[in-house]
């Protein structure tokens, strides 16, 4: 088959996937997203929503190594470093959350990870800043 239509195939899965997940069925959502990602590895929203239903069901390790191949496909993506620091904290991997939250600072000094880096630094004092 073409690679369009896969793409088409793709969007129509993350579609339906965020419909699920919009009435409480993330189950059904990840399996969706999945495919989809199957079909189109290089979309990037997919890889963000799949680690928020991992999140939604507390599966933040693998959330967080979701947005790690994610990483992989678009190395400048700040975002991808923030919810992976994010989903580490919340997994207790407070030295990769550091990792991450520094990488995202980077690549983009927004305020929200100035600040949430001070959060994760007075977590854990064995982090040297």
């Amino acid at each position: 088959m073409p690679k369009h239509y896969d793409d088409i195939e793709s969007e129509d899965l993350y579609e339906m996937a965020i419909q699920w997940a919009s009435q409480g069925f993330y189950d059904k959502a990840i399996e969706l997203i999945k495919q989809s990602i199957e079909l189109n590895p290089n979309f990037i929203g997919a890889y963000i929503d799949l680690a928020k239903y991992y999140a939604k069901k507390q599966r933040y390790n693998e959330a967080f190594h979701v947005l790690k191949k994610a990483s992989k496909i678009d190395t400048q993506f700040h975002r991808l470093n923030y919810l992976m620091a994010k989903y580490a904290y919340k997994s207790g991997d407070y030295i990769a959350a550091a990792k991450y939250i520094d990488r995202a600072i980077e690549l983009s000094s927004e305020k929200l990870y100035l600040k949430i880096k001070t959060v994760i630094y007075k977590k854990n004092k064995k982090i040297k800043q």
